[in-house]
């Protein structure tokens, strides 16, 4: 079970029960009803363990096709500039830039003191910034089935998680119900669960006519708003959200990388065949740009399996910053910016193992270097779509007057 991609200058809006309407390169699901086959509240338990990790469907390009970038060209690099980023909200901090290599690690999101097989909340992955990660569950109406992806927050009612975990590539037509438990935790719901406005990814996912080969393509992501609670909370007000950043934001180039363009990257998810996808993980690693069969990627070594598809890749990952003495200082680099989601990798668990993400960048699909003020290329495009969007409720106002894009 997997998924795809995005294309060209159509955006395509579905209301429930209308049909398509383009407006640029973006399409939008019909708006969901608060009720779902997963459960119209809480799924249960046996629904949740019954649901099935996402595996990228699209068929991994020959690795020979994988060309590391030492190169921003054609678009404006946003690496190490404060102009590559939407900042994350008020919990975030300033951190310096990480550095290269290609090991990595890879660990439970846990303190240690809470067993995996306890079924209560792990104090660590419920406090930021883990608690703005979660799993993202979803139906297949036509396949049938419940599948679960990972996600992210990124905006007080916006989450971004993969396209292949909204619809699948060239199907022209869109999975269902999403459900966000951020935090998830062996079975439990700390933070509740969050149901969906709309989902929306590039129309050139939709149509299958995205740049790239196999699952190397430029646009697999994808952006959902999701309705507030019962108490009319927004998701950010009890996660906290993520910042974002866009064309190589945080990519470092010198001659201790051999001049590759090079990050520090967190990964975060809930991978399968680790725990049973039932905790949350971590890998960390240096990550490298990257073209892969003509598309803008992100490479990263990594472990991570089926049902991590669409959790963050996060540069300047950090909870707290400690108190520096001895004339150190922090670094000006923003924390918790998202900059891809996991998207695709080797499928042998055993076998030496990387994983990609489309990056978040201008591309032919995205060519802007601005879009409404929300960033550049597609995660700026998408931003500003669904902000602009006369939904989340209202035929009067948009999303972002509604706050949801705060």
């Amino acid at each position: 079970m997997q998924m795809r991609r995005i294309f060209w200058s159509v955006i395509v809006v579905m209301t429930l029960g209308a049909s398509l309407a383009y407006a640029g390169d973006i399409v939008s699901s019909p708006y969901e009803s608060p009720g779902s086959r997963l459960g119209t509240a809480a799924p249960s338990e046996q629904v949740l363990q019954n649901a099935k990790p996402v595996v990228n469907a699209l068929k991994p390009p020959d690795p020979s096709q994988v060309v590391l970038d030492t190169e921003a060209q054609p678009y404006r690099s946003g690496m190490m500039t404060k102009a590559g980023i939407i900042e994350a909200d008020e919990d975030s901090q300033a951190r310096a830039f990480g550095s290269f290599g290609m090991p990595y690690t890879t660990a439970r999101v846990v303190d240690g003191s809470t067993s995996y097989w306890a079924y209560t909340s792990n104090r660590l992955s419920t406090t930021w910034p883990y608690r703005a990660i979660g799993k993202l569950y979803f139906h297949d109406p036509v396949g049938g089935g419940n599948y679960y992806c990972s996600a992210s927050v990124i905006r007080q009612g916006v989450i971004v998680t993969a396209a292949h975990c909204v619809a699948p590539y060239g199907g022209k037509r869109w999975y269902s119900n999403w459900q966000f438990i951020p935090a998830y935790y062996n079975g439990t719901q700390p933070y509740g669960l969050w149901t969906s406005w709309t989902a929306t990814i590039a129309s050139a996912w939709y149509y299958g006519t995205d740049t790239g080969g196999g699952a190397a393509r430029n646009n697999d992501l994808a952006l959902l708003v999701l309705r507030k609670n019962t108490s009319s909370q927004f998701i950010g007000n009890r996660t906290g959200w993520f910042g974002y950043g866009w064309n190589n934001y945080s990519f470092v180039q010198s001659s201790r990388t051999g001049y590759l363009a090079t990050a520090a990257v967190s990964t975060l998810g809930y991978p399968g065949l680790m725990d049973g996808g039932n905790i949350m993980q971590r890998t960390d690693g240096p990550s490298s740009l990257a073209t892969v069969s003509g598309a803008k990627q992100i490479m990263q070594g990594s472990n991570f399996t089926g049902g991590s598809s669409g959790g963050p890749w996060i540069v300047n990952f950090a909870s707290s910053t400690p108190a520096l003495s001895g004339g150190a200082v922090a670094g000006t680099a923003s924390t918790n910016a998202v900059i891809g989601v996991t998207s695709w990798g080797t499928s042998d668990p055993n076998a030496p193992k990387d994983n990609y993400s489309s990056q978040f960048s201008q591309n032919p699909q995205f060519p802007s270097s601005n879009y409404g003020g929300r960033g550049a290329g597609n995660i700026g495009a998408f931003m500003n779509y669904i902000c602009n969007l006369k939904a989340c409720g209202s035929s009067t106002y948009t999303c972002a007057q509604l706050g949801y894009c705060n």
